[in-house]
């Protein structure tokens, strides 16, 4: 196999990742359902992670390329990864641990239940500049896995 044809093999994949992702989405908004902020989160984390995938493909040595090509996994378990560290990031956000102008404000919905680990998935932004607050910073956790480790680990050291 050539890298070429790897490439083109991952490519599919990825297309076919981003599709199922954007369908997620498009369901969610649609059906309105009480989770459906820390579901966007976790799937907006996970496109987020898709596009880092994509982005460091041209930098993998041919041999590497190949071997990525020969599973599923290998495009899947980054796209995971960014979308659980996206809701990491939505709870510190809802904690307020994480707090300022340049993040979002987590507010409880009217109906939330009290003191129950379901409260934290009906939690919703305040405002459509926090919902975009949210939903960048839900980005950049899948994208750039690393920051989030590097703010768990700050935040581990205080």
């Amino acid at each position: 196999m050539t890298r070429q044809d790897a490439l083109r093999i991952l490519w599919m994949r990825l297309l076919a990742m981003l599709a199922i992702l954007l369908l997620i989405c498009g369901v969610t908004l649609w059906a309105g359902t009480t989770a459906n902020t820390g579901l966007l989160v976790f799937v907006i984390g996970n496109i987020g992670g898709y596009v880092g995938v994509h982005r460091s493909l041209g930098d993998l040595k041919d041999e590497e390329v190949i071997e990525l090509s020969k599973t599923w996994w290998s495009i899947v378990a980054p796209s995971l990864i960014g979308g659980v560290l996206a809701l990491v990031l939505y709870v510190l956000f809802a904690s307020r641990i994480l707090a300022g102008d340049l993040f979002p404000s987590i507010v409880p919905d009217k109906d939330s239940p009290q003191d129950t680990v379901r409260s934290i998935l009906t939690q919703h932004a305040e405002g459509m500049s926090a919902y975009a607050k949210l939903f960048f910073w839900s980005f950049i956790g899948g994208f750039n896995q690393k920051y989030v480790v590097d703010i768990i680990n700050s935040i581990k050291a205080k």
